[in-house]
């Protein structure tokens, strides 16, 4: 009888079945997947984000044209001060690249795009975009007494700037 009792027993490790332990581990398991998976689909939201937003930039008429005003400005030597009128088109098109530009750096500061992704297609825009303005920005900052205004662009820049991407062969 003893045999037979001994035999029902169930086998323990740490107190615990090993049935207990099966389940915990496949809780376990199953807990790390969910946590993969949340971290992936976050990841692809971001970049979601990103291409929509470029791919608006890209079909944004007045967009493309203040871009390209701006850098016409900086490759012929403006001074800054001369477009700092609130009736000026320059400056209209000035702040409405800025202002795109500051509001993907805060985006990609907040996590809400892939700064990844952003660096490798749009590194250089960025920094031109910086070297061409930066005057203007220091001037308008000059003018209000807000050392804030387009902190996050800078920010972006400059950390790009330090870091610039790789040469891919």
């Amino acid at each position: 009888m003893e045999s037979a009792a001994a035999a029902a027993e169930p086998l323990l490790f740490l107190g615990e079945s090993i049935g207990f332990w099966i389940q915990t581990g496949a809780f376990f398991l199953s807990a790390i997947g969910a946590i993969a998976v949340i971290y992936y689909n976050g990841r692809q939201a971001r970049v979601s984000a990103l291409v929509a937003i470029l791919t608006h930039q890209q079909s944004n008429e007045d967009l493309l044209a203040a871009n390209k005003l701006v850098n016409s400005l900086h490759d012929s030597g403006v001074v800054w001060a001369q477009h700092m009128g609130a009736d000026c088109d320059e400056r209209a098109a000035i702040l409405k690249v800025l202002n795109n530009a500051e509001f993907i750096s805060v985006g990609v500061r907040l996590k809400a795009f892939d700064e990844k992704v952003y660096k490798e297609l749009h590194c250089s825009t960025v920094l031109r975009l910086w070297n061409s303005s930066s005057g203007f920005i220091h001037e308008l900052r000059n003018r209000t007494g807000k050392t804030t205004l387009f902190q996050d662009f800078e920010r972006l820049a400059t950390r790009w700037k330090n870091s610039p991407i790789k040469h891919v062969k």
